[in-house]
């Protein structure tokens, strides 16, 4: 059995759904409830997945090894050349465009500063979306006609913008309906319902 610490309704969530639909069984431990956490994880950061005597961080790198792990393979090597590249945007792009959001609101006072920036990052945000709700114009899932982790990644990440509920960050329509979609598959239900998260589209995307 897996080990994997989380923290609820974030990236660490979409390793748990991707556990889901591999049907692997797995224990999903709350981060900020373990004394000792950076000695998991040197970063303090989530997700962290424990296999047997293995410890493994960074999320990209662990959808990697439970792809290769279970089999799952892509058919062809421009399959492959998409799916890196998607996997590369959405841990490597958006998901630091929204870090920087979570950062400025804990770290910087509240000032006209820290509004312009927010308004600024709710613009790049929302650019980075386009690109995505473009892919999603022609293809019923982000890598093709094949379901993958970054579908489950992207819906986690349009909830976000409840956080910030004065910004208004565009999805687009594509993406609207898609993750309205994602987020009725029953492994991805089910990883909220175990986590006791909730998730919504932002009302104002």
């Amino acid at each position: 059995m897996y080990t994997l610490y989380t923290m609820p309704g974030t990236c660490s969530t979409a390793i748990h759904i991707l556990l889901n639909q591999l049907e692997q069984p797995v224990e999903i431990i709350p981060f900020d409830q373990v004394d000792n956490y950076q000695q998991i994880a040197p970063t303090k950061q989530v997700p962290a997945l424990q296999d047997g005597d293995k410890i493994l961080t960074e999320g990209a790198a662990i959808v990697l090894y439970l792809l290769e792990k279970h089999g799952v393979a892509l058919d062809t090597i421009s399959n492959k050349q998409q799916f890196h590249y998607w996997l590369m945007f959405c841990y490597a792009t958006l998901h630091p465009a929204y870090s920087k959001l979570f950062a400025t609101m804990t770290k910087m006072p509240d000032s006209q500063a820290r509004n312009d920036f927010y308004q600024n990052m709710a613009e790049r945000i929302s650019e980075l979306w386009q690109i995505v709700d473009k892919q999603l114009a022609n293809n019923a899932y982000l890598v093709g006609d094949k379901l993958s982790v970054m579908d489950y990644l992207i819906a986690i990440y349009a909830s976000w913008g409840n956080v910030f509920p004065q910004l208004t960050i565009k999805l687009g329509d594509n993406v609207i309906k898609h993750v309205e979609k994602i987020a009725q598959l029953p492994e991805f239900k089910l990883a909220y319902e175990r986590e006791g998260a909730t998730h919504a589209i932002p009302a104002n995307s």
